[in-house]
């Protein structure tokens, strides 16, 4: 691996662990620092349980508290900026290849800082629990978003992060996440009602979030796509550029 490619995987997994602390803590999370980044933990089975970040050495001892403190399923997230003793470790533990990601970036220079677009606007703090309902439903493929339990809510009192909705008549259909972390800017939560897939919400979502991030002097911003999806090309179109991939290992 290249020392620039490390270097770049180094800093926005600090980015990212970073703002997915801040976001664990607003909702009441645990966490517990570890090899440069964090466990996270929400409850028993919460789908958000993981640790991520991980770009400093990790000792067994570490890393038998993180399955501990994390419990079963322990989920790693990894990139190409983690430490190399990590892998044997893992293989040494019964790790398997969970699932792959792909980090995208682009820099800033540029866009325009100008918004919002028509039918984009921030999310409202008293509008958590229906951005969260749009947000789960667009991942179960369901359109009935109105009575949905969501298995967790989005705070929205998180410093420098915003919640960004895309409407149609009127009516919220699709949502999506922005974080700033050290002029890093990170989108994340990508969300469009089924029914109303094809008509380039989520990409006016991604350039509204650009024009934010650019207006607030970022430089780069960054998300992460499985990989073959509609958000992977979304993101390509709105000139993303595959960075590198990840992994996530998982044991019990």
């Amino acid at each position: 691996m290249s020392h620039d490619l490390q270097a770049l995987a180094r800093r926005l997994e600090r980015a990212q662990a970073l703002q997915n602390e801040r976001f664990n803590l607003a909702a009441g999370g645990q966490s517990l620092p570890v090899g440069g980044g964090y466990a996270h933990f929400r409850g028993e089975g919460h789908p958000l349980n993981q640790a991520l970040g991980l770009t400093e050495a990790i000792t067994e001892s570490e890393l038998s508290s993180v399955e501990a403190f994390l419990g079963a399923p322990t989920v790693l997230e990894l990139s190409p900026g983690a430490h190399a003793s990590l892998w044997p470790l893992l293989a040494q533990r019964g790790y398997r290849l969970h699932q792959f990601q792909q980090l995208w970036t682009r820099p800033l220079e540029g866009v325009e800082p100008t918004l919002p677009l028509v039918g984009i606007r921030l999310v409202r703090s008293e509008e958590a629990v229906m951005y969260s309902r749009i947000t789960c439903a667009a991942f179960l493929e369901r359109d009935d978003w109105q009575e949905l339990d969501p298995p967790f809510l989005t705070p929205l009192s998180v410093p420098d992060a915003w919640g960004f909705l895309a409407l149609v008549d009127g009516q919220p259909v699709a949502g999506g996440m922005l974080g700033i972390v050290e002029d890093i800017a990170l989108f994340s939560g990508d969300g469009v009602l089924p029914r109303h897939r094809g008509r380039g919400l989520q990409k006016a979502l991604i350039q509204a979030r650009l024009a934010f991030a650019r207006a607030r002097g970022c430089e780069l911003a960054c998300a992460s796509t499985a990989p073959g999806t509609p958000s992977q090309r979304s993101y390509e179109a709105c000139g993303f550029r595959v960075a590198y991939p990840k992994v996530e290992m998982a044991r019990g």
